[in-house]
């Protein structure tokens, strides 16, 4: 039935049979008298059409002129099933209690989903979400997913995101757990260092230094709970720490001359290959190379060949004398990146000063000391311990 015509089914609609001698006639009749009249199609001497249930009494009069007779078939809509109902009244309250409850169904939360969580178990989220309410059959207008939330980041610190929502009468409690770092296991934070402690951050634990204690590397900085064997003690622990480098530099520094000696080869280049076509390579232990283009075969395409005279120019160190502030300059900038390398990228830098000694004629040494704020604490784990009942 077309959609302009889906009112009809509130008006009830039925599908009428006409038979006799001109049934073709009722319905030109009815299509002039502006009937709503649709679906038509016959067989076996009859005619078929579909008609709202008010104009049916209409083409009965039509049927006497056309000399037809029209005949209800089947009927539809609403007041045909209102009718069925009306004779069936313990139909109509069955319906009524099914329908209230599906309503009751649908207000209630019948079972629910735990996602996200790895080390938490699934029973001890579902646990604490019942005791903030959250169980199969609880009515959804009863529940509170925010203190339930509140309820699962509270009792389980591992937690550090959590969100409570319902799809139709599914409850879904998505978590998401805290990181550590891979291999990392509950225990104290330990000094990895020597220093003198700047500031303590607690996050969990019990801090046993304070700003301008002295410490030294093994020292237990935060203490955790052995009894609570989920998080350890945690927190970070600042200190001013120092590096020390010592350096020297000779006074003398050898630089390459030139012997005078050397010797040519002819090599042919033919893109990254080449190939040495007289003359030996490396005939000296130190030396400095230079070519010199002969000529070239098929410039700028991929055929390019080129002849090259390759010199190979003996040398040897010879000691040169720099000045006292170069040989200075020199072992601070080796001192220099000693500290780069193993001063931490997070450490602050809050001094440096050199101290400039002369170990023997010719020979001059640099001592260069860093102090720093960097972060000293270190998780120490606990000794695992064995449940005696095997578990």
């Amino acid at each position: 039935m077309p959609l302009a015509k889906a009112g009809y089914w509130f008006k009830g609609y039925v599908l009428v049979e006409v038979g006799g001698k001109n049934p073709e006639r009722l319905v030109n009749l009815c299509l002039i008298a502006g009937f709503p009249v649709w679906g038509f199609s016959a067989g076996d001497g009859s005619v078929f059409f579909y008609t709202t249930l008010p104009k049916y009494r209409g083409i009965r009069k039509l049927a006497r002129r056309a000399r037809c007779v029209p005949r209800v078939r089947r009927r539809f809509g609403l007041p045909f099933i209102m009718s069925r109902v009306k004779k069936r009244p313990l139909f109509l309250l069955m319906a009524a209690l099914m329908l209230a409850g599906l309503i009751y169904m649908a207000g209630g939360t019948w079972s629910i989903q735990v996602k996200g969580n790895e080390t938490v178990s699934e029973r001890d989220i579902l646990s604490t979400a019942a005791s903030a309410g959250l169980t199969p059959g609880a009515r959804k207008s009863t529940l509170s997913p925010s203190a339930i939330e509140a309820a699962l980041l509270t009792e389980h610190p591992e937690l550090t995101w959590a969100y409570v929502h319902f799809q139709g009468t599914l409850a879904v409690i998505e978590v998401v757990e805290k990181t550590r770092p891979a291999g990392e296991l509950p225990g104290d934070v330990v000094a990895v260092k020597d220093g003198v402690v700047t500031s303590v951050l607690v996050l969990s634990g019990t801090p046993l230094v304070q700003p301008g204690q002295t410490v030294k590397a093994g020292d237990t900085l935060i203490a955790g709970s052995p009894g609570d064997a989920r998080t350890g003690a945690r927190g970070t622990v600042v200190a001013l720490t120092w590096y020390e480098v010592y350096r020297e530099t000779d006074l003398y520094d050898p630089i390459p001359v030139r012997t005078g000696r050397k010797t040519e080869v002819k090599v042919l280049r033919h893109g990254m290959t080449e190939t040495v076509l007289a003359g030996k390579h490396n005939i000296f232990e130190w030396y400095e190379v230079e070519d010199y283009p002969e000529f070239t075969l098929f410039r700028g395409t991929s055929r390019e060949l080129t002849l090259l005279s390759r010199i190979f120019y003996e040398t040897e160190w010879v000691p040169q004398r720099i000045t006292q502030e170069e040989a200075l300059s020199i072992a601070k900038r080796e001192a220099m990146e000693v500290i780069e390398r193993e001063l931490p990228s997070s450490a602050e830098l809050v001094d440096l000063s050199y101290e400039t000694l002369t170990v023997e004629e010719g020979v001059i040494a640099v001592r260069l000391v860093v102090s720093a704020e960097e972060e000293i604490g270190g998780v120490r784990p606990w000794p695992l311990t064995t449940d005696p009942d095997g578990g």
